[in-house]
């Protein structure tokens, strides 16, 4: 898997748990930080 997949990945199930809008946020912040990592 490349990292453009595994980035499009990540912001796919970040979509998803901010959509839903509970106590995600913890999880949200370590999904934009393996993405922000990712795209280095």
């Amino acid at each position: 898997m490349t990292n453009l997949e595994k980035i499009q990945l990540l912001e796919t199930r970040l979509n998803r748990l901010m959509r839903n809008d509970k106590e995600n946020f913890g999880v949200c912040r370590k999904l934009r930080r393996q993405i922000r990592n990712l795209q280095g």
